[in-house]
């Protein structure tokens, strides 16, 4: 029987001949078995203790490759020498050689960034000043190679008898994905909030001049219902591409649509434009395809409407050359007053673009050239076209 009574086994004794054992063997006996039990019991403390620092060591192991992997690490600060003992996930997350276990205060003060020096000690001096038992901070490091990071800590303080600070055992997690996001966060809302703004800048214009121009409410209601349409789908091809840039040949496709798509030629180079300069040009084209709707190309079986697009060097700097002309339409008359469509094609493109346009009505068709500062767009291989039948 074990110390603690329990049942650790059985020994048998046996003699050469068959006799009673004496009160001597009987005692000798006794000795050999609680020899035995103890000698059982020293193994099998052994064997758990051998267990149990396998499994600590396993755990250990475990919880640094996995503070490697989250880029935490744990750290244990001796506030009189100044030392830092620290964990591998530490020295990982601070640049520090594989396999430091240590390191000093100054040379944790040198890698924290110069315009958060006070972000990072004071938090823990003024902690120390009120007993505080906790030290949390947020600040940025520089590693060796100059990689900025953001880390966020987490301590806990003792004190002595006389109410020093004496120990602070903590964690340091680098949040500098998490720190990234954020501002991306406060980046994307900004740019949201700008584009709403735009967006209802340019409604409130086009309620506006449309009113002027329409001469009845359901005119008014028709033609603002007509110009939003266009500016959705130009939203839309921008919300695809993640307001970053729009195919010319899209933007000039979509606002042909409701039209007889079939008699119009478009081709030529394959490019993008930027967010503003898509929103302005598809105005434009949305303007120049109303009226080709109502005096032009469109309004006839016979009419037909090229679009074409080229690079134009212009001295030092290119410059995107866009042209409108519609054939085998009605006689064109020159309107004897500019409306808001009219103003809208010449004027946005210089106002918004920096740019430069010529409209014309001539007798045999409407013609419109679109200059855009290369600016706006970005070249990409290859050549965008559509053609429909020529007659």
């Amino acid at each position: 029987m074990s110390r603690k009574g329990a049942l650790l086994g059985t020994l048998a004794t046996h003699f050469h001949v068959g006799r009673k054992p004496a009160e001597h063997d009987l005692r000798l006996l006794n000795l050999y078995v609680r020899q035995a039990a103890d000698i059982i019991d020293r193994h099998r403390a052994e064997d758990a203790l051998r267990e149990s620092e396998e499994r600590l060591r396993e755990r250990s192991a475990q919880l640094e490759l996995a503070g490697k992997a989250a880029l935490v690490g744990s750290f244990a600060y001796d506030v009189d020498t100044g030392r830092r003992q620290v964990s591998e996930g530490y020295a990982a997350i601070h640049g520090l050689s594989e396999g430091t276990t240590e390191t000093s205060n100054d040379e944790w003060r040198a890698r924290v960034h110069p315009e958060d020096i006070e972000r990072a000690e004071g938090p823990r001096d003024r902690a120390f000043a009120n007993r505080c038992k906790e030290d949390n901070a947020e600040y940025r490091i520089v590693l060796s190679n100059g990689e900025v990071r953001w880390i966020e800590r987490r301590g806990s303080i003792s004190y002595g008898e006389d109410g020093r600070p004496e120990r602070v055992i903590g964690v340091n997690i680098d949040v500098t994905e998490r720190r990234r996001a954020e501002q991306y966060q406060r980046t994307l809302n900004a740019e949201l909030d700008h584009r709403v703004k735009n967006v209802l800048a340019t409604v409130r214009a086009i309620m506006t001049h449309t009113r002027e121009a329409s001469g009845s409410s359901e005119d008014f209601m028709a033609r603002l219902d007509h110009r939003i349409e266009s500016l959705a789908r130009t939203h839309e091809l921008l919300s695809e591409s993640k307001w970053h840039s729009v195919a010319l040949v899209e933007i000039i496709r979509r606002e042909l649509a409701p039209y007889n798509v079939r008699n119009t030629d478009i081709g030529g180079p394959d490019l993008t434009l930027k967010a503003g300069a898509a929103e302005a040009v598809a105005m434009v084209f949305y303007e120049l395809t109303t009226n080709a709707a109502k005096y032009g190309a469109f309004s006839s079986r016979t009419g037909r409407v090229s679009v074409c697009w080229r690079w134009l060097r212009n001295g030092s700097s290119d410059r995107l050359v866009i042209d409108w002309q519609e054939i085998d339409g009605p006689p064109v008359r020159n309107p004897s007053r500019s409306g808001y469509g009219t103003s809208i094609i010449r004027e946005l493109i210089p106002f918004e673009l920096g740019g430069a346009v010529e409209l014309s009505f001539a007798p045999g068709g409407t013609r419109c050239r679109l200059e855009i500062p290369g600016e706006w767009a970005s070249r990409t291989d290859g050549v965008a076209s559509e053609s429909g039948p020529t007659r």
